[in-house]
C-alpha cells in the first residue's frame, strides 16, 4: 500500500529531529576563556578559580554542561571569541563592537563596581562630582579606564601604577589620599594582604557596569545562550549563590542585582 504524502512528512520531521539535538547537547563540552582578575577569575595553584568561575561551573552543571577553562590574556581571549576558538568567556562588558561577535544572555553574571576608597577612619567627601577632590592626590592603574566622567575630568591630581596592589600600599602609606579601583578586587586583594580594615570605601561608587559571559557567535550558540541565561537567573535565586560571593568576599552592594 503506498504511504500517503502526511506520513511521509512526519516521517522526515521524525528523523530530522533525532539527527539534529539541541544546541546545548551539540555543545556539551565548552571551551572557556577568561584573564586574570581577581576575586572575579583567576587561576589557583594551576587550577581555574574566582567567584564567576565557580557560578559559571555550579550553572553549566547543571545544564549537564561541561567545561575547558583556559586562561589567556585579555586581548586573546577576545581574539578566540571572534574567531570560534573559544565557545564562552568569562566575562565582559556589553559593547556594541563586543555585539558584533558575541552573543550577550539577558542575565548578567556579575557586576563590576568602581569606587574611590582611603584609609580607614579618614573622611574624604564625595557626592558623586570631582570638583571637591581636586586638592588630593588620587591613585590610579596606569591605561585603565574609570568612565568618560572621570577620565575627562579636569584639575585633578592622578598618580597612575601598574597594579591594584600598588594602590592599596601608596594609600596606607600616605602617598595617595584615595585611589580608584573595583570594590571587588580592592577587597580581595586587601584581605590577602591583611589590610582590609585599614581601607575605607566611598559611596557613592564611580560607575556600576553588568558583566557577562559572552558566547562566540562564530558557534552559532544562540540556543545555548539563552538556555545559560534562564539558568543563571534562577541559580542567582538559590543559597549556593549567596555562599559563594560570601566566600570570595563578594558583599558589596548590588553583587547579584
Amino acid at each position: 500500500m503506498k504511504a500517503s504524502p502526511a506520513l511521509g512528512l512526519l516521517t522526515l520531521l521524525a528523523c530530522l529531529l533525532v539527527a539534529t539535538p539541541p544546541a546545548a547537547a551539540q555543545e556539551a563540552r565548552l571551551r572557556v576563556v577568561f584573564t586574570e582578575w581577581f576575586p572575579y577569575t583567576y587561576l589557583e595553584q594551576g587550577r581555574p578559580a574566582g567567584f564567576e568561575i565557580e557560578i559559571f561551573q555550579a550553572v553549566a552543571s547543571a545544564m549537564g554542561l561541561e567545561a575547558e577553562f583556559v586562561q589567556y590574556p585579555w586581548k586573546r581571549c577576545l581574539s578566540a571569541m571572534k574567531s570560534g576558538e573559544a565557545h564562552a568567556l568569562i566575562s565582559l562588558l556589553k559593547t556594541d563592537e563586543r555585539q558584533e561577535y558575541t552573543l550577550f544572555p539577558d542575565e548578567h553574571i556579575s557586576i563590576s563596581r568602581t569606587v574611590f576608597f582611603t584609609t580607614a577612619g579618614r573622611t574624604i567627601a564625595f557626592d558623586g562630582t570631582y570638583a571637591g577632590l581636586a586638592d588630593y592626590t588620587i591613585g590610579v592603574i596606569a591605561g585603565f579606564s574609570y568612565g568618560p566622567a572621570f577620565d575627562q575630568a579636569s584639575g585633578l591630581r592622578k598618580e597612575e601604577v601598574s597594579d591594584a596592589k600598588l594602590l592599596i600600599r601608596k594609600v596606607l602609606s600616605g602617598r595617595n589620599d584615595l585611589a580608584a579601583e573595583n570594590q571587588a578586587v580592592i577587597s580581595g586583594l586587601a584581605r590577602q594582604m591583611g589590610v582590609l580594615e585599614g581601607l575605607s570605601f566611598l559611596e557613592p561608587p564611580i560607575h556600576t557596569q553588568r558583566l557577562y559571559v559572552g558566547f562566540s557567535r562564530h558557534k552559532e550558540l544562540q540556543g545555548l545562550c539563552l538556555d545559560f541565561s534562564q539558568a543563571l537567573a534562577r541559580f542567582k535565586q538559590t543559597p549556593e549563590y549567596r555562599d559563594i560571593l560570601a566566600r570570595h568576599g563578594v558583599d558589596f552592594a548590588g553583587a547579584g542585582e
